[in-house]
């Protein structure tokens, strides 16, 4: 294959990352909600639309009330129903936390997790969102834009996830064997694509979100060179505007 190369100079995406944190405690709901929000830099060598990054920011805070509103009225139900049947109220817990896993090249790939717990007991639901943006469009990407044309990119992804699974099969299901789709949840990373599952899908719940890394030095032949950074090729916006001086 002639894809093998990775992009020549990777540039950080002059965007700021603004730390968001809400918290609230009553007698029976308490939530600490953390979050990013993203604006342009100025005068800096490029400017993305901040309508796209409104839009981010609008999709990820609705995402992150919506689940914490929908707690809020499960517990109200909870807890009517147990002051009905006699019994103790119990006290629920939202956390919301967050990391920017990959900005560079106008590619912005972001996960929050989304955790419930209720009194002292394990989380009752553990999810994890992907916002996977390309800042020049402004429209989510799916998987397979991370791959190179004419690549088999389903076929890839699945041979590698089940050869991981049968590694380690104590960890999983028995005889479970995953078929990636063309929505498969994803997010990227300076080392590779983090494949990854919901809880309960193809481990026990105490496994929790079972997670797959393609690194990108070992499929180096099937990655679009536009996703493939490493560190040493990373060119700063300071490297950058040096190199104008020039």
């Amino acid at each position: 294959m002639r894809y093998y190369k990775r992009a020549d100079n990777c540039l950080y995406n002059p965007i700021h990352v603004k730390f968001n944190e809400v918290s609230g405690i009553g007698d029976t709901f308490s939530y600490t909600l953390q979050y990013p929000s993203f604006f342009n830099f100025k005068n800096t060598y490029f400017n993305v639309n901040q309508n796209v990054l409104n839009n981010i920011n609008s999709t990820i805070n609705s995402d992150v009330l919506t689940f914490k509103n929908g707690l809020v009225d499960e517990e109200k139900q909870v807890n009517a129903d147990n002051i009905k049947n006699s019994k103790p109220q119990v006290k629920y817990k939202v956390v919301t936390n967050y990391a920017v896993t990959f900005n560079k090249n106008h590619i912005l790939s972001t996960i929050v997790s989304l955790m419930s717990f209720v009194d002292n007991e394990g989380p009752r639901y553990n999810e994890l969102n992907n916002y996977n943006f390309d800042l020049l469009t402004g429209n989510e990407f799916t998987i397979g834009s991370v791959f190179n044309p004419n690549v088999d990119y389903l076929k890839v992804i699945s041979n590698y996830v089940n050869y991981k699974i049968s590694q380690n099969k104590e960890l999983y299901y028995k005889d479970v064997v995953v078929d990636i789709p063309e929505d498969q949840a994803f997010y990227l990373t300076d080392e590779g694509i983090v494949i990854y599952f919901g809880v309960d899908e193809i481990a026990p719940k105490e496994f929790g979100i079972p997670r797959f890394t393609m690194e990108y030095k070992k499929f180096a032949p099937y990655i679009n060179p536009r996703f493939y950074c490493t560190p040493e090729n990373i060119y700063t916006a300071m490297r950058l505007k040096s190199n104008y001086r020039r």
